[in-house]
């Protein structure tokens, strides 16, 4: 049986301006408010840095750097999710933590859904995330993360997957919540947001 099934799922994405250590933010989850376990091996993760030839048949194929990761987060009820790490550009990558996201739970794959009323608890992880890591922004959305709101057409890893790029134009309500550091803050509609210290978090009243 794979870690999570089903679906959709509730994606917690965030993104990191490069360099960054993998194993420094894994072990960072630590001290955040929730308990995060991760249950791969430290050889496993370093395959990440190894990559992998998008064309293995070109020798001139551009370098994928991506892993997954097993979590089990201690949310208020117990839960799987997968952490995604990709490299999307020389100066960004990108973290996703998905978790089954439907409303009702799947009792024969024992994933507890996700009720209306445990939203704010997965928008206070976005918040002792940040807290802890200080990525430059990141998301709460059904099906959604944070790569798509680049308006890029490109497969990545690509250049053009830079800050100057990132838009929420017709993305925003898609989002439960997003929290943005206040170097990037010009990317969010004005009187939308609330300041806490560093950054900006927008909540999405229709949710």
């Amino acid at each position: 049986m794979s870690w999570l099934q089903g679906g959709p799922f509730l994606e917690l994405s965030f993104i990191f301006h490069e360099p960054t250590i993998i194993e420094n933010v894994i072990s960072k989850l630590n001290n955040i408010d929730v308990k995060i376990e991760v249950h791969n091996s430290p050889e496993y993760i370093q395959q990440f840095y190894e990559g992998y030839p998008f064309d293995e048949d070109d020798p001139h194929s551009k370098m994928i750097h991506r892993i997954e990761i097993n979590l089990t987060v201690h949310t208020t009820r117990q839960r799987r999710a997968l952490l995604f790490v990709e490299k999307i550009s020389s100066e960004l990558l990108s973290f996703s933590m998905s978790f089954f996201g439907a409303k009702e739970d799947a009792s024969e794959w024992k994933q507890p859904g996700i009720r209306d009323e445990e939203i704010d608890e997965f928008i206070c992880l976005l918040i002792s995330l940040y807290r802890t890591l200080n990525f430059s922004v990141g998301g709460l959305a059904i099906e959604e993360d944070m790569i798509g709101l680049f308006d890029v057409n490109e497969a990545w890893p690509n250049e053009k997957y830079n800050f100057a790029n990132l838009t929420f134009k017709n993305k925003l309500h898609k989002f439960y919540a997003i929290l943005i550091n206040q170097s990037l803050n010009e990317k969010l509609p004005e009187g939308q947001c609330i300041l806490d210290n560093s950054c900006m978090l927008y909540r999405n009243a229709l949710n």
